[in-house]
């Protein structure tokens, strides 16, 4: 077993009518199979697989996107779209037993950074 600490903050003070400030700090425990920070090409003409369906259990999963300009869809790999990573954005969540992760670039070919550890 080990540990991903996590952290999240959002802060603002134009976001709403009310300052926006919360900061979350989790400890997870993670276990085998696990994929560290790795960058792949995500291209427009199809869907390349991030995380094979057959990883079993619950995942945490962390994608960004580098490229500048153009912005990347993230769906399962049953083609069920559920995030859109524009130009410079991340994002972090558990996905499902048996749902595996797919990206496909919109206009131009991007370089994903990604990794995911599974629940412990």
């Amino acid at each position: 077993m080990a540990t991903l600490n996590t952290t999240l903050t959002l802060a603002s003070t134009d976001a709403s009518s009310n300052r926006l400030n919360i900061s979350v700090t989790d400890a997870l425990t993670t276990t085998e199979p696990s994929q560290g920070l790795s960058r792949q090409t995500i291209t427009t003409s199809d869907n390349q697989e991030i995380v094979d369906e057959a990883v079993s259990g619950v995942f945490y999963f962390y994608a960004k996107n580098l490229d500048a300009t153009n912005f990347i869809i993230i769906q399962t790999t049953a083609s069920v779209q559920f995030a859109r990573i524009g130009p410079g954005e991340f994002c972090f969540f558990p996905v499902n037993d048996g749902a595996g992760i797919e990206a496909r670039a919109d206009t131009a070919s991007c370089i994903i950074e990604y990794g995911y550890w599974k629940k412990g």
